[in-house]
């Protein structure tokens, strides 16, 4: 049932959403962590946090470094080898066809196994991470970024909907524990009245 459920979101998702717009722009939304550029900006701003901010910004850098790291250790290591499912664009050495032989595959099919995804799970711990560390109604707008990159796993045809939503739930769990663990260092998440973020400290 779970099975046929996943396939059928999976055609509709990646094939029936296809347009030459999101062909274009899917690539680079899933690909920024392979460009160079994005290592220098994420480098010089950690940089910038650590010599500007406050106690404050610090831990939420620490938190965010360390969730997203044991998020994608986690799924490559231990659950991708507990749970080896192919990907969609996996070749199947039996047929020599794709595990889901309609997939609109879109770049190159990723060689490692298809669940949970570590972009989804990745993005969601971060999501989680900067979620509890922004103030107000803006911070719902951090739950974009898991949204966005793992519906883009799906359009290219390298993830099912439910390793996206494996991995959403896997990184959800460690963004969480990241922040339990960070709780005696940040205490209180509201500043007090008039104290911008990250002042402390």
């Amino acid at each position: 049932m779970l099975h046929s459920i996943d396939h059928m979101l999976f055609a509709v998702l990646n094939r029936a959403a296809g347009n030459r717009i999101l062909d274009a722009v899917m690539p680079v939304v899933t690909g920024l962590h392979h460009a160079r550029w994005f290592f220098w900006v994420l480098g010089l701003f950690a940089a910038g946090v650590l010599a500007l901010g406050g106690r404050r910004a610090r831990v939420w850098l620490l938190c965010a470094i360390v969730a997203v790291s044991i998020s994608d250790l986690f799924c490559a290591r231990v659950v991708k080898r507990v749970a080896p499912r192919n990907r969609p664009c996996s070749l199947v050495a039996s047929t020599h066809r794709m595990a889901y032989p309609d997939t609109r595959l879109v770049g190159e099919c990723p060689g490692s196994k298809s669940f949970p995804s570590n972009h989804a799970s990745n993005t969601m711990a971060l999501g989680v991470v900067c979620w509890w560390f922004t103030r107000g109604r803006k911070r719902w707008a951090w739950l974009l970024l898991p949204l966005v990159v793992g519906y883009s796993r799906i359009y290219l045809g390298y993830h099912y909907p439910f390793d996206v939503i494996g991995g959403w739930i896997v990184g959800a769990l460690i963004g969480a524990g990241a922040l339990w663990a960070a709780r005696s260092l940040v205490p209180d998440r509201a500043a007090p009245p008039g104290e911008p973020a990250g002042a402390s400290g």
